[in-house]
């Protein structure tokens, strides 16, 4: 008989047995990180062939699985392969092993990152010369970004609950740029567009809290963080900017931390840009999430109550 001062996990015996085998998360994090983190860039391309949207100078050189040579190239593969990556490991929930879901969804993000970031590298190399050193960033970058939204995946679904605002403060903040990448000819870079911002940032906050609520100190910190990585999305587009053939950013890629920095900390310490209409929303909107939360939690706990009693 089950002991019942251990609690069950999350959702249950039912949930648990309901869950898929890690096997299948291998896969299914591949997909999700290349279909679903760049699916901004697989509509442009459908746009661009059914003519919704008319094609660019790079559609000429042939298809890309990552586009290493758009002119929004750094900027759009940063956003994409981030989102990519936290979708990613958020499917480490699937199966009712942590471990193993963890390590399914690990395998599986590198698996396609090596693959479709290889083609990429290899097809750009092929129009570019072997001595464009660009398709070789680019595939470092895609690298970086996805291992850092896939750490963020992970401990969002997996890491406690004051953790998961700080893991979702980047994703939350390059949204918007995702989010408008759907739309016919725009690119994928972020302008600061409160209500996604607004929204992104309330359900961040709402999911910080699971049975407690001494949780909603966990904001803090999230909030915190979340004030000074605003200036991310204009912080990439100045590397961005600064990128061409010759320039002191290519030949020292490490200055685009310095660059990165200037823009960071040049903004955190105002409040210019950081949408205080849309942090009042977030936060009503991460109230109400929280709550709904805690009273489903308080419920569930008093119906396993009754039920053992």
């Amino acid at each position: 008989m089950t002991d019942i001062t251990h609690p069950l996990p999350f959702g249950g015996m039912a949930e648990s047995e309901n869950r898929i085998s890690a096997w299948w998360v291998l896969p299914i994090s591949a997909i999700v990180w290349w279909v679903c983190g760049f699916l901004p860039w697989l509509l442009q391309v459908f746009y661009e062939v059914s003519g919704i949207a008319q094609a660019s100078a790079d559609a000429a050189a042939g298809f890309l699985p990552l586009p290493f040579t758009a002119d929004d190239a750094v900027v759009g593969v940063v956003v994409m392969a981030l989102i990519g990556g936290l979708l990613a490991g958020v499917t480490s929930r699937l199966p009712a092993s942590a471990g193993a879901g963890a390590g399914a969804a690990i395998a599986g993000t590198l698996l396609a990152i090596a693959a479709t970031g290889g083609a990429s590298w290899w097809l750009a190399a092929r129009e570019t010369g072997p001595d464009d050193a660009m398709p070789l960033g680019m595939l470092v970058i895609t690298g970086a970004a996805g291992i850092v939204g896939l750490a963020a995946g992970l401990l969002a679904s997996l890491g406690p609950a004051a953790l998961r605002g700080l893991a979702l403060a980047l994703p939350v903040v390059l949204l918007d740029g995702w989010v408008w990448g759907l739309v016919p000819g725009n690119p994928v870079s972020p302008t600061g567009t409160w209500w996604i911002l607004a929204v992104a940032l309330g359900i961040a906050f709402g999911l910080a809290v699971d049975s407690r609520p001494i949780e909603l100190l966990g904001w803090l910190p999230a909030a915190g963080v979340v004030w000074v990585l605003q200036a991310a999305g204009p912080a990439l587009l100045a590397v961005q900017e600064n990128i061409w053939p010759g320039s002191a950013l290519t030949e020292d890629p490490l200055s685009a931390a310095g660059i990165v920095w200037d823009e960071i900390a040049s903004a955190a310490i105002v409040s210019d840009g950081h949408q205080l209409g849309a942090w009042v929303v977030a936060l009503l909107l991460g109230a109400a999430i929280a709550a709904l939360r805690l009273s489903r939690e308080a419920t569930e706990e008093g119906e396993l109550s009754e039920a053992w009693a």
